[in-house]
């Protein structure tokens, strides 16, 4: 938990028992948001100027600094710190901000983008944050960090009041598909779930070429009539070397 005297460390293992474990501070200055991810705890504050803190708290009861990253873009007083994978967004009274934190081998943290608008709170989902600012949700696609780009944006009917503080208090949540915001009221927000493209329809195939008809099969050509061998004649007896009787013979 952070507050105007630094950043308190509490075990809460037991709720209804809550013990204190360190505490950690920064030059006096207030301290306005936490986030904690692997071991570091990363707080944003603001006095002369806006500062990312990034504290070892591996030790709980004795958290140190590991690095900063001062002078931030911030109009006004930081709001409210997140994280999201090795990218930390803060946001001021004036301004939101993109830092890439990489992983604890960095030597310092790089800023990589910023978008000017008046943020009490946001949430974060994805690529796409949602930011309460003065009497209206806004919603930043952050894609690319280095451009974040207003993608939509709502009207919260706090204005009505005339009272800035109305507008000043604002907290924000998203729970399935929903964005909350409070603030004199609570408005639910219905996250619209991306339009998928058409399905695109698979090409005709063109109609499947039938194999060639194969010709019908031939028969076997019809043999010419077989030729009986020519029949021989009457058989002429052998003859048996006796000579024939002359017709012209005498008796």
């Amino acid at each position: 938990a952070t507050s105007y005297k630094g950043m308190d460390i509490i075990d809460a293992s037991v709720p209804l028992s809550p013990s204190l474990l360190g505490t950690f501070q920064y030059n006096g200055q207030n301290l306005y948001g936490v986030a904690v991810n692997s071991g570091f705890a990363y707080i944003i504050t603001t006095t002369t100027s806006t500062t990312l803190c990034i504290v070892d708290v591996h030790d709980p009861q004795s958290p140190t600094l590991f690095t900063t990253l001062e002078d931030l873009p911030c109009e006004g007083r930081a709001t409210s710190i997140a994280m999201h994978g090795t990218t930390v967004y803060y946001s001021c009274s004036g301004r939101f901000g993109i830092i890439d934190i990489k992983d604890a081998s960095w030597p310092s943290p790089q800023l990589l983008g910023e978008y000017t608008a008046q943020v009490f709170d946001f949430a974060v989902d994805g690529n796409t944050v949602y930011l309460a600012s003065y009497a209206q949700l806004l919603v930043l696609d952050v894609s690319t960090p280095s451009s974040p780009r207003l993608v939509g944006s709502h009207f919260i009917p706090i204005a009505v009041y005339d009272d800035f503080y109305a507008s000043y208090y604002l907290g924000i949540a998203i729970v399935d598909e929903r964005v909350y915001v409070a603030s004199y009221g609570l408005y639910v927000f219905e996250i619209p779930k991306p339009t998928s493209a058409p399905p695109t329809a698979l090409p005709t195939s063109a109609p499947s070429t039938a194999p060639p008809t194969s010709a019908p099969p031939t028969a076997p050509p019809t043999s010419a009539p077989s030729t009986a061998p020519p029949t021989s004649g009457p058989s002429t007896p052998v003859p048996d070397g006796t000579p024939a009787p002359s017709e012209n013979s005498n008796d």
